[in-house]
């Protein structure tokens, strides 16, 4: 990731982490070693002592504080795009720190202790009820049609290709009219579509949605979001301001004056359509973690210089980023096979991407807010390698161990009553990818 502190320093590296393989507290092969252990221990462990889905969906609990935050956001948000355009275009403007450490690293952490903070303070979607755009939409879904996360994993790679692709993104200019033509084509498309566009259309709201679903704040008993929808829910993400509703029974009662039931013929018909329809939800879910994840390693592999090489044009590093999010997809769709495993992905992703920007956010995060406070910049903060590295292989086991809990419990939950030598046969090849994206994450820190 190159440095968002303006042209004047738009090539030079700025290291996601302070730490090499001589920092790590073992040698690398331990390490890598240790890695694979504690999956293979997380998956017999979840074997043998968990043969029933323990991980039931809850009601999301809220701490009411987005609301006094909203156009407080909003008018930050302004200032940040206009200072980026009218402001000047050395390191003194804070708009590429806001768009790339605070915004795209911060919110996963924050999303991660008080839930899904940016649907709440989201500024586009105030910026949306200020205009007074149509909340339903001029062509909003069809009814009984849910929404997928396709289009916000579209606008993802878009945000990810400018901030690993583009030459000078760290130039100002550059990033506000990045966020300029984002807002607009996300305001325009919530005209057409209505208010829940965002809740799957807006990748950074997607983005926090997701991270949100592990926090313990929001989702009594721990892991609970990560229990997967509701009956009758779509994968997607929640609405935009979700009533919390209690988990549907598997039988339930026809409210007074609903619809008879269908016709045999008709119900087989419309059972086809709903698991069509969620098909093409969990693999938009899944594109997007896809996405998120893919573009966190192609940033890792940056720090090759055979990779910087081989991605030195915009061309290449195009493809580069489109076939490494692919075959990130790709994987995870054909190793899960029958499971839904996308939940169990959640944790992974959150894990690699804090410890990728750990020491970003640490040495960074600080500058990003003095800036924005129109403060001068008298230091930086210098973590110890040795503990940088430390954690950094907490968050990536830690993240990879929960993923497969998950993704053992979601696979009970599936299949009940199916033997358990059949469900862990299920989870075995989805276990071996898990290893060796533990490999590959642990490498790609700590080996340049």
């Amino acid at each position: 990731m190159t440095p968002p502190v303006g042209h004047r320093s738009a090539d030079l590296p700025l290291a996601h982490g302070v730490g090499e393989s001589a920092d790590l507290p073992l040698p690398l092969d331990l390490v890598l070693q240790a890695g694979a252990a504690t999956l293979v221990l997380s998956f017999l462990i979840a074997g043998l002592w968990w043969r029933e889905p323990r991980l039931e969906p809850s009601v999301p609990r809220s701490l009411g504080l987005g609301g006094y935050l909203r156009y407080p956001v909003l008018l930050l948000a302004l200032y940040v795009t206009g200072y980026a355009v009218a402001g000047p275009r050395g390191p003194e403007n804070p708009a590429p720190h806001a768009l790339f450490v605070l915004l795209w690293v911060g919110l996963v952490p924050v999303s991660m202790i008080v839930g899904p903070v940016w649907r709440t303070v989201n500024p586009l979607r105030t910026l949306f009820t200020l205009l007074g755009l149509p909340r339903r939409g001029l062509r909003p879904l069809p009814p009984g049609t849910s929404g997928s996360a396709w289009p916000a994993a579209a606008f993802l790679l878009a945000f990810v290709w400018f901030e690993l692709v583009v030459p000078h993104h760290g130039d100002p200019v550059a990033v506000g009219l990045f966020l300029l033509a984002y807002a607009v084509s996300q305001l325009l498309l919530a005209t057409l579509r209505g208010e829940e566009w965002f809740a799957r259309g807006d990748s950074f709201e997607v983005y926090s949605d997701l991270a949100g679903r592990l926090s313990p704040f929001r989702w009594r008993p721990l892991l609970s979001g990560l229990a997967g929808p509701a009956a009758g829910e779509s994968t997607s993400t929640a609405p935009a301001n979700p009533v919390p509703t209690s988990v549907a029974p598997a039988n339930p009662v026809p409210m007074p004056g609903a619809a008879e039931a269908p016709a045999p013929s008709a119900a087989a018909g419309v059972a086809v359509s709903t698991r069509a329809r969620q098909s093409l939800a969990t693999a938009g879910l899944a594109a997007f973690i896809a996405v998120w994840w893919g573009s966190t390693v192609f940033d890792s592999a940056s720090s090759s210089p055979a990779w910087t090489t081989l991605t030195r044009n915009p061309l290449s590093g195009t493809a580069g980023l489109v076939l490494l999010c692919s075959s990130v997809f790709l994987a995870v769709r054909w190793t899960a096979g029958r499971l839904d495993v996308t939940m169990s992905l959640i944790p992974i992703a959150a894990g690699y991407t804090l410890a990728h920007y750990l020491s970003l956010l640490i040495t960074e995060g600080p500058r990003g807010l003095l800036l924005l406070a129109g403060s001068d910049i008298t230091g930086t903060i210098t973590p110890s390698p040795q503990l940088i590295s430390a954690v950094q292989i907490a968050l990536i086991l830690i993240g990879h161990a929960v993923g497969v809990i998950v993704a053992h419990d979601r696979a009970l939950a599936e299949h009940p009553g199916r033997p358990l030598l059949a469900v862990l046969a299920d989870e075995f090849p989805m276990v071996l990818f898990m290893i060796g994206c533990t490999w590959a994450g642990l490498f790609l820190l700590f080996v340049r």
